[in-house]
């Protein structure tokens, strides 16, 4: 495995790490259960730096494009069936 992707491999777990950490820490910090929206935020950010690391970003814009030539289809599809009643 070349350093470079060792290291962005390190960099995603760690993100992961400390993105379920502060999750986990703005439960117990006063008041316990709220969750301030500033950790909410950062919890996000950790997490789409992981998901951009791994590619998770790649698999979900073909998911996407594929979800959206199924629409066009349908949608030609209906309206095929209004012409011909």
């Amino acid at each position: 495995m070349k350093p470079q992707v060792k290291i962005q491999y390190i960099i995603a777990l760690a993100a992961f790490i400390a993105a379920i950490g502060f999750g986990i820490a703005g439960f117990i910090t006063p008041p316990p259960g709220e969750v301030h929206d500033s950790v909410l935020y950062l919890v996000a950010q950790f997490l789409l730096l992981t998901a951009s690391i791994l590619g998770v970003g790649a698999m979900f814009a073909s998911q996407k494009i594929s979800l959206q030539k199924k629409l066009q289809l349908l949608h030609g599809k209906e309206e095929d069936n209004e012409e011909h009643q």
